[in-house]
């Protein structure tokens, strides 16, 4: 069964030998947190460590330093891309990769910023060699993916705010026959309301570059008090939203289900990272809500890296006995997402047909 991956975070993508190749490449012996520290016993250059590692995290997310242990962890796979040839190569592969497991279209999602943590060079030629490899993936393979330049809603404001520079780089590089998406990401959500972003992601509007943002993902049921579905709603009417990533609070509101059943608006669901971040356990999903009412929903892995499942059937296998989902589901999941994609009309009927050849087949 073909699949499509709609949340995927780049550097969370990477396979475990890929970090190994490009660790042995730049010559990276020490594995080494976001926040500098040195991770005792995890050799960068071997790939069973590496696995190893992320064990441990995904083991620790519930703890009381579980999440800040997951934001650190970034820092080994962001230590080994040091070069605008290695973000180019690695967004190449990791299509490659998912396509060669079943994936006919996959989404990439990256800030610019963070990868300057390692490559001296303008976020702009960073943002072009992200595309750069969506583009290889389609011209030399007939790879479907695009590229979500994202940044974080706690660093998108004020002085040095990156909000209207990763605007500004997504519409400048998307093209109505080769979209680039623009993603809002980040913690906390209730304390950074997609209006306070209105009038930064203006150009991106205009431009016609596709916006998805991360919603209702950082609540609890059944209040959902730190990310309430009201702010879902904003997102769409005053940002534009076309899709939303996690959703989860929706469960809470048929109000606001409806208005993105109306608009057409998507959900990027990832049930297992919800699960592994102690926000939404699998059984207590709504995915299988979202898909009765007719709502758009797709599944995803979100950071495989450290989550686990690095695809999307493996993503569905973990949850279908929890969720009583059947192969139907996972049909139709595929049909979302290929209707939700952020990719031009004739892309589109393309991913059509091969779901289709591949299921008539």
């Amino acid at each position: 069964m073909l699949t499509v991956e709609l949340h995927r975070h780049f550097e969370a993508g990477l396979r475990p030998e890929t970090i190994a190749r490009f660790a042995a490449r730049h010559h990276v012996t020490e594995a080494r947190t976001r926040s500098g520290q040195t991770i005792p016993g995890v050799d960068p250059q071997v790939p069973d460590s590496i696995r190893e590692y992320y064990r441990t995290i995904a083991a620790g997310f519930t703890s009381p330093d579980g999440f800040t242990r997951f934001a650190d962890s970034f820092g080994l796979p962001l230590s080994v891309l040091q070069s605008l040839d290695d973000l180019e190569e690695a967004v190449f592969d990791q299509l490659i990769e998912c396509a060669a497991r079943g994936s006919v279209h996959t989404e990439l999602r990256g800030s610019p910023f963070t990868y300057r943590e390692h490559i001296d060079a303008p976020v702009a030629e960073i943002a072009a060699a992200l595309v750069r490899g969506v583009d290889r993936a389609w011209t030399e393979r007939g790879v479907s993916g695009t590229f979500l330049l994202a940044f974080s809603r706690q660093k998108g404001l004020g002085e040095g705010g990156q909000a209207a520079c990763v605007a500004a780089l997504a519409a400048g590089l998307h093209r109505p026959d080769r979209p680039v998406g623009l993603d809002i990401a980040g913690f906390p959500e209730s304390a950074y309301p997609p209006r306070l972003f209105e009038d930064a992601l203006r150009p991106a509007r205009e431009a016609g570059v596709p916006l998805t943002v991360h919603g209702g993902e950082q609540g609890r049921a059944p209040e959902f008090v730190d990310a309430p579905p009201e702010l879902i709603v904003e997102a769409v009417e005053r940002l534009g939203a076309r899709r939303i990533g996690h959703g989860t609070s929706l469960a809470a509101s048929a109000t606001a289900r409806s208005l993105l059943r109306d608009r057409g608006v998507a959900i990027e669901c990832c049930p297992v990272s919800n699960a592994c971040m102690g926000f939404t356990a699998i059984a207590s999903h709504p995915l299988p809500l979202f898909l009765r009412e007719g709502l758009l929903a797709s599944l995803a892995t979100d950071d495989p890296l450290m989550f686990g499942p690095f695809t999307v059937a493996e993503t569905f296998d973990a949850i279908a006995g929890p969720l009583h989902l059947d192969a139907g589901a996972l049909l139709h999941l595929t049909h979302n997402g290929i209707e939700s994609a952020f990719v031009s009309d004739a892309r589109r009927s393309i991913l059509r047909k091969r779901l289709e050849e591949a299921t008539c087949g």
